[in-house]
């Protein structure tokens, strides 16, 4: 039987990772299982909990949205360890519903006991002077990246030139926001159908550019680039984030980590 550690931010999403925990570990703990959970104070936090679970032999479940999810990957990322994605509030979670993880407590549960361990793919991403961040989603960078409805609207009002580079090849696009997939995370409209062949077991990244801005259809600018390392700089500052935190400005440097978690989906 499974021994388990949920990592938990009490603090994001008011709280709804750790009440969406309660009937999991209710359920866990039904079938026999073994679960503990351990809090956070923040994502570096989160990634000291992670390892330290896992050297212990524990599989580690990231409980609430795709920050965490990514978090949890980085830090287990190339290792023998055991990951599973507990989705926090609905709204919450690209990656876990890309992957189609069940949301109710006892089909997560089953999962979760008798469930395989798959290897997915990590993304690492670095900028000029941040340290490495991780995600298993995607990478925002321009108006996607806001972390407020306000904030999109001003980041959106004018469109960037961004340079992208893919494994050497310079491609230049303009548009509001620029993605590196790792995950098929996309939504709506053309830019969801430029999500239909994204996965996250492929060794690859795909990038696309969109546009649109307030109150205009976001469609793809160009045809979607595909590679495993891949640069985005833009002609004025613009933010990203990787899987929800946010990183101060570009340039980005995203590459792929094939393989490199074991995933229970």
């Amino acid at each position: 039987m499974r021994r388990f550690t949920a990592i938990v931010n009490p603090a994001a999403g008011r709280a709804a990772g750790a009440a969406a925990l309660i009937p999991l570990a209710r359920a866990l703990r039904g079938a026999g299982a073994q679960v503990e959970a351990e809090y956070s104070r923040g994502f570096a936090h989160a990634a000291a909990l992670a390892g330290r679970a896992a050297a212990s032999g524990r599989t580690v479940l990231a409980v609430g949205g795709d920050g965490m999810a990514g978090t949890v990957a980085g830090a287990l990322a190339g290792t023998d360890a055991v990951c599973g994605l507990v989705p926090g509030a609905v709204g919450q979670g690209a990656v876990a519903r890309a992957l189609g993880l069940p949301r109710a407590s006892e089909e997560l549960a089953e999962l979760l006991l008798g469930g395989e361990p798959r290897p997915v793919d990590v993304l690492r991403v670095t900028g000029p002077e941040e340290p490495a961040a991780w995600a298993l989603g995607a990478v925002w960078a321009g108006a996607g990246a806001a972390r407020t409805a306000p904030g999109r609207a001003l980041a959106s009002r004018r469109s960037a030139l961004f340079r992208i580079t893919v494994d050497d090849a310079v491609h230049e696009r303009r548009g509001h926001t620029a993605v590196v997939a790792n995950a098929p995370c996309l939504d709506g409209g053309s830019a969801g159908d430029s999500a239909a062949g994204v996965r996250l077991d492929d060794g690859a990244l795909d990038v696309v550019v969109l546009g649109g801005g307030p109150g205009r259809r976001t469609r793809t600018r160009g045809e979607a680039l595909r590679g495993r390392r891949v640069r985005v700089e833009a002609d004025r500052p613009l933010a990203y984030a990787a899987d929800g935190i946010p990183a101060p400005a570009l340039p980005l440097t995203a590459e792929v980590l094939p393989a490199a978690l074991r995933l229970l989906r």
